[in-house]
């Protein structure tokens, strides 16, 4: 019977999206993530708020193990427009500064309030008058986005964990067909190389001994009994992984090349028309769990 698949694993492909009140203003937070082989982010975030990014890209990496993940903050306008606050000593010095620059260079004085207002110094604090720590709602509409992308996530690492039981338990079967062919092969080589040797040479100068000398080695050549325990190990520690391993996507791939160097050294000692069948259909298998491992964190 098939076991039941396990719940584990997550999926690196996900996507997550919070909608908060930061500082009074509406703001949305969208994440999205693809396979990648660190974890690699990038940031969309408003520029009054570009001091809080390495704060950001902490809390996603304690969050997110391993993808490509890309953060959109978007602040939306929320109908208020704020007074802004002016530093005039400031907005003084800008003015003279400028009629000063017009004198200079004989351009004529066109100064006025527009002009001023392009400069960023004879405001004081923000343009929109935002003056709040904005961090800590930051921070929980940032957790709150991570736990959406990883839900997500982990109902793809279901289906994936399901997918791989059921192709664990197809190379399963087929290596109980392989044990069992192989066994049953043993005999009938041993006894078409005797008929062979008669064929070539006179019993009466048949060496006995280096007979069942050759024999043992050809049987030893046909046994594919340690690439089966070993395959069949494999197959338990890719199991124990999904189950019990924290982003075990790396250790999985390197399980399937193992699994697959096993899977060719039993149809290259075989030599069989039937077991080389039975090896493709592994093969097969490997093959498309290989594909799939690389979107397991």
């Amino acid at each position: 019977p098939q076991r039941e698949a396990p719940h584990m694993i997550r999926s690196m492909t996900g996507y997550g999206k919070v909608d908060a009140t930061i500082a009074g203003r509406p703001c949305t937070i969208e994440l999205r993530c693809v396979n990648g082989r660190y974890l690699e982010v990038s940031t969309r975030m408003p520029k009054e708020w570009s001091d809080k990014e390495h704060l950001v890209r902490e809390v996603l990496r304690e969050n997110v193990g391993r993808g490509s993940l890309t953060v959109f903050i978007r602040l939306e306008d929320n109908g208020r427009s704020a007074v802004p606050s002016f530093d005039i000593e400031a907005a003084r010095d800008v003015a003279e500064t400028l009629r000063s620059l017009a004198r200079a260079t004989n351009v004529g004085d066109s100064l006025n309030l527009e002009i001023l207002l392009r400069y960023d110094s004879v405001f004081l604090g923000d343009r929109n008058g935002e003056d709040v720590e904005i961090w800590p709602e930051l921070r929980e509409a940032l957790v709150s986005a991570c736990a959406a992308l990883n839900v997500m996530r982990e109902l793809e690492g279901s289906e994936l964990a399901k997918d791989f039981e059921a192709r664990l338990s197809s190379i399963e079967s087929a290596l109980i067909d392989v044990e069992r062919r192989s066994v049953e092969r043993i005999p009938l080589e041993r006894e078409r190389l005797r008929e062979r040797v008669r064929l070539v040479v006179d019993d009466e100068h048949i060496d006995p001994q280096r007979l069942q000398l050759e024999l043992v080695l050809l049987a030893d050549k046909l046994d594919v009994t340690e690439e089966c325990v070993r395959l069949r190990t494999h197959l338990k520690h890719f199991r124990t992984y999904m189950e019990k391993e924290q982003a075990p996507g790396r250790k999985l791939n390197f399980l399937l090349q193992e699994m697959n160097r096993e899977v060719n050294t039993i149809g290259s000692k075989t030599n069989d028309a039937e077991i080389a069948l039975v090896v493709v259909g592994m093969k097969e298998e490997l093959e498309r769990m290989r594909e799939q491992v690389q979107n397991v964190e």
